[in-house]
């Protein structure tokens, strides 16, 4: 079975003019936070591959789920007996780290430690040999060590379809080729307080990604994806996002996989004046602990340019985190 856990990185403020921008510095930093979870949540991948013998002695049992490019596997087995494939999950999340910037703000800046403990739920059920669907949601808890005003809750959900080629034949339980269309949510609230809405998207979103295998252990890939945000609120928050990823996995053990990624993302943001340039680099090591256990340590780099002086920033993250997660 093949566990994901993660952080990410994107970014997100409150504009309108630059005054407006400045009176709700109170809320952009919780709401850049919760789309940087999103975006390191599609950083880091790690995949255990469990191989049994059959009896004609070359099959191999193989699972996989894998929210980055959100590809969400299916046993793939060879032998006399066929099983059933998984298509439920239910994961249990608890991470924490050191972030050098904890307001993404252009400065002074304000080192902090954060944490975030979710519960994740999926639905990925088999419609062809090559098509599966997904629907999924989670919620997660947010919460600064000093900087409590910066406390949130963050729930989203997604449901679309994903086509996939060569499913996890690559090193990082990568597939060849995927591509997947499908609507996704978010929604920001203020701490234990689903009625104090902080910040809502829904989006329209398309991708595809592209792997190569370099070795048995180590594979690479090409990526993009497009978010249309078709509706939201406040509607100064609202932005639509385009990005290219470029990744690397490198199966070192069996259970230890090191990951590698470069997103390059533009934030359209629909009712104002504003335009934002977002890199990402980021390294993960991930270990699974067990068959429904996994743990990583990662570390990420976020620089962020926007044609409002008041939404630069740059910002260092290192932690890890634990997932325990259950697929049936």
């Amino acid at each position: 079975m093949f566990l994901n856990k993660s952080f990410i990185a994107l970014s997100l403020g409150v504009v309108g003019s630059l005054a407006g921008a400045l009176s709700a510095m109170g809320q952009s930093p919780a709401v850049d936070r919760a789309v940087i979870d999103q975006t390191i949540s599609e950083a880091l991948r790690t995949t255990a591959q469990e191989k049994r013998a059959q009896t004609a002695g070359s099959a191999a049992t193989q699972a996989e789920i894998n929210l980055l490019d959100r590809e969400f596997g299916v046993q793939n087995i060879s032998g006399l007996v066929q099983r059933k494939p998984e298509q439920f999950l239910l994961a249990l999340e608890a991470s924490g780290f050191f972030t050098s910037n904890a307001a993404l703000v252009p400065g002074p800046e304000s080192s902090d430690w954060v944490s975030r403990t979710g519960l994740r739920g999926a639905w990925f059920p088999k419609l062809t040999e090559r098509i599966n669907l997904l629907a999924m949601s989670y919620y997660s808890l947010w919460r600064y060590a000093n900087l409590q005003q910066l406390d949130f809750d963050d729930f989203g959900g997604q449901f679309g379809l994903q086509y996939q080629v060569g499913r996890g034949e690559l090193a990082g339980g990568n597939s060849r080729f995927s591509a997947w269309g499908q609507y996704r949510y978010q929604r920001l609230s203020s701490p234990w307080n689903w009625g104090n809405r902080l910040y809502e998207n829904h989006f329209l979103e398309v991708g595809l990604r592209k792997g190569w295998r370099l070795s048995p252990d180590i594979s690479v890939w090409l990526g993009g994806n497009a978010a249309v945000s078709v509706s939201g609120a406040p509607d100064f928050f609202r932005r639509s996002e385009y990005s290219a990823q470029a990744g690397a996995a490198w199966q070192v053990m069996p259970k230890l996989t090191l990951t590698t990624l470069y997103r390059f993302a533009w934030f359209d943001y629909v009712n104002v004046s504003r335009n934002d340039l977002n890199h990402l680099l980021f390294m993960g090591l991930g270990y699974q602990l067990t068959s429904n256990l996994m743990t990583q340590v990662y570390v990420s780099g976020v620089f962020n340019h926007s044609d409002v002086n008041a939404f630069d920033y740059k910002v260092l993250n290192t932690g890890m985190g634990v997932v325990f997660a259950y697929a049936w």
